[in-house]
């Protein structure tokens, strides 16, 4: 009976915190000037590029807890960055909080010539956006542009901050084309591309064209893409992309991990907020526990997938919190408390800010006659809830008075 108690006291706490969400609104502090007014969504930075003869202004935002700790973050080089950092971090950070994706650092790049930057060749004379049959005199530069990322802005952010070599790509409309491009143009600058409702009707569909000879079933590209676009786009975006996304149906590699999707009936410039939350959650949806480890669970094989995340990702990556219960869970019910000590611990290390687990964990620890084990975690979850004013300390001390009269 008392066995039954405790695993029915731990699953309810565990109910609580993933269903209601326990502490998860805790927000971080954001920065303000001295006016009060906030700050939060990165920092400028002016790059004098010898390679495009001028200076480039970029946003650099760094995760909440980069001030905090010494390790690496992936990046994510974001494409027309001045319009598109507000969403961008808001979304980011919902999704770090949720554990479905890996913090990150954004390096939001300003447009200033976007159909020079991000068009990859010159526009031919009927071009759309063209004039009195002139084109667009000024497109094509997305080789030079490229050339500016690899050579100029990436050895910046690496040498100036803290960088994980996991990097993405993401843009929007000729964003989208640029992304492509370099895609198939430089395949080992990035791993992982979300593309935005891309202007892939540039010249005559050329990207498409590329793709045919680029991609081959008998060859490797081990890189993951999203291909989203709003249900509501109009000419020169749905068509065009489906006819990319043909070519991917008949020749993308057995690893390259892709997606085509259309949103709602979201229009071309509204889509944008919607793409990007559900692209970064396919492009990172490896971070969701497989049904094989839920069904063959091993502690060796858990504590390797979660390693190999780690190395991929940067060692600040975890797993929804969900995803950690329902493992536990399943444990629990089969009676398998060491086991569930295992999942528990590494749960408590990705989400540090919640005592809950550490008071979880002292219960397993007791149940398995881990009595100083169980006393630690509760001092962690005492020291958590004086740094997050929880005020539970007091109910924790006596849990552990009470567990010092059973040594």
């Amino acid at each position: 009976m008392k066995t039954f108690r405790l695993k029915l006291s731990i699953t309810l706490v565990f109910i609580c915190f993933v269903t209601f969400g326990g502490f998860a609104q805790i927000a971080e502090k954001i920065e303000t000037t001295t006016e009060n007014q906030l700050l939060g969504l990165g920092t400028y930075h002016t790059l004098k590029s010898g390679i495009l003869n001028e200076d480039r202004p970029v946003i650099i935002y760094l995760p909440n807890e980069y001030k905090e700790n010494s390790e690496n973050y992936p990046v994510l080089y974001l494409l027309d960055g001045l319009g598109n950092i507000k969403h961008q971090v808001g979304t980011m950070e919902l999704l770090t909080e949720s554990g479905i994706i890996p913090p990150m650092i954004i390096v939001a790049i300003e447009s200033l010539n976007r159909s020079r930057d991000l068009t990859p060749s010159k526009a031919g004379g009927d071009v759309y956006g063209g004039v009195s049959g002139a084109g667009i005199p000024q497109s094509g530069g997305a080789p030079k542009f490229l050339d500016f990322i690899e050579k100029e802005l990436m050895p910046y952010v690496e040498t100036n901050f803290r960088t994980h070599p996991f990097r993405l790509l993401e843009g929007h409309s000729f964003g989208g084309l640029f992304t492509t491009f370099a895609m198939m143009e430089r395949p080992s600058l990035f791993d992982t591309y979300i593309v935005q409702s891309p202007a892939l009707w540039w010249n005559k569909e050329e990207m498409t064209q590329k793709a045919k000879g680029f991609f081959s079933k008998d060859a490797s590209f081990n890189k993951t893409a999203y291909f989203g676009i709003g249900g509501g786009d109009g000419w020169g975006m749905r068509q065009e992309l489906i006819h990319f996304v043909d070519v991917l149906k008949q020749s993308a590699p057995d690893d390259f991990k892709w997606m085509h999707e259309e949103i709602g009936d979201e229009g071309h410039d509204d889509a944008r907020l919607l793409l990007n939350y559900y692209g970064l959650k396919f492009v990172f949806n490896n971070l969701k526990l497989s049904k094989e480890t839920l069904t063959n669970f091993t502690e060796e094989g858990f504590l390797k997938d979660e390693l190999t995340l780690k190395k991929k990702y940067g060692n600040k990556v975890r797993r929804p919190a969900g995803d950690y219960f329902d493992l536990f869970s399943t444990l629990m019910d089969e009676g398998k408390d060491l086991e569930a000590i295992t999942v528990l611990k590494r749960a408590a290390e990705a989400y540090p800010k919640y005592a809950v687990l550490q008071k979880t964990l002292a219960q397993l620890y007791e149940k398995t006659n881990q009595i100083d084990e169980a006393i630690t975690a509760l001092e962690q979850a005492i020291l958590i809830s004086k740094k997050l004013k929880l005020g539970q300390e007091d109910g924790y001390q006596m849990e552990i008075d009470r567990l010092k009269k059973t040594k």
